[in-house]
């Protein structure tokens, strides 16, 4: 869910180019997003230098890179460890392994390398004109 949200704030915020607000990021987002979650995925980007953050009056976040610089793979690691999904199955207790286990570990391994591959093709700015397309902007 982090990261689902997490790649669709860095799409708004880079569609608009510029620096914006929390607040202003959430109004904009069509899916209901709750503001602090929204604080959280912000400041894990930023700890990340994936955003820029801005204290104070006039503050707010905006890319720290150009939007080819960026792919989804560093967005959802900046927020989430995409592979904690992958490895609660590959997770052996080492008295309890086998060959069969070892084997079927060994699919998991390579479905994580693909999915890590598949995330590091993806730029933002792919997923920034494929929103535009789909929103005829």
């Amino acid at each position: 869910m982090k990261s689902e949200y997490a790649i669709k704030i860095m799409i708004l915020i880079g569609l608009e180019n510029r620096r914006v607000c929390a607040r202003e990021l959430v109004k904009k987002c069509r899916a209901k997003l709750p503001l602090e979650f929204a604080e959280k995925i912000l400041a894990d980007l930023a700890r990340n230098g994936i955003l820029k953050a801005y204290r104070g009056r006039g503050g707010g976040y905006e890319l720290a890179k150009d939007t080819e610089e960026i792919t989804v793979y560093d967005i959802v690691t900046a927020v989430d460890n995409p592979t904690d999904a992958i490895k609660c199955f590959v997770d052996v207790v080492p008295e309890q392994e086998s060959p069969e286990t070892c084997t079927v570990n060994k699919i998991w391994e390579v479905v994580l390398e693909k999915m890590e591959d598949t995330l590091k093709s993806i730029k933002l700015r792919d997923l920034i004109q494929d929103y535009k397309a789909r929103c005829k902007i």
